[in-house]
């Protein structure tokens, strides 16, 4: 039996959750799982998930297969580096040391991926001020033109009322 370690979807139509559990891989997606591994929120803002991470080192050591997207849940919240580091044979000490290191770093990156963000939209931002500055600049022009247009109309009806007395006095 070969058994995998993938997600059981669970909640409403349009409102996902799902379980992660260790499972046959020929059942079905929803069907009978082995073990309930923990569970994960996508709807959530900050995707809200919680694994037992001790449960889950069990089944991979016994040789279960997390599936792609259980695979990159792993990668982001550091069981799989830990995973990493328990098959290259590292001490619990020196394990916990490396996954401190490794979530300051993952902290870090978070925020200048944050700030990359922010700069993109201030420069956005900047670029529709530009777009809104030219075009008040441009306003005041529209504003003369209609005044402008309103004198010619004045000229053309006296003309008009003087081609009539023409007509009559011959």
């Amino acid at each position: 039996m070969a058994v995998k370690i993938r997600f059981k979807r669970m909640g409403r139509k349009k409102s996902p959750f799902y379980r992660i559990v260790a499972i046959d891989s020929s059942k079905r997606r929803s069907g009978r799982e082995i073990e309930r591994l923990g569970w994960f929120n996508p709807v959530s803002s900050n995707h809200d998930c919680n694994i037992k991470e001790d449960l889950v080192i069990k089944w991979l050591k016994d040789g279960a297969i997390p599936s792609e997207s259980v695979g990159s849940l792993f990668k982001r919240t550091g069981l799989s580096y830990k995973w990493h580091l328990i098959t290259q044979g590292k001490s619990d000490s020196e394990i916990e040391k490396l996954l401190e290191e490794w979530q300051k770093n993952e902290e870090s990156r978070n925020q200048r991926k944050k700030d990359k963000k922010l700069s993109k939209k201030s420069k956005a931002k900047s670029a529709e001020d530009i777009e809104v500055e030219a075009e008040e600049a441009e306003a005041p022009e529209a504003e003369e033109a209609p005044a402008e247009a309103e004198a010619p109309e004045a000229e053309e009806a006296p003309a008009e009322a003087e081609a009539p007395a023409e007509a009559e006095a011959p």
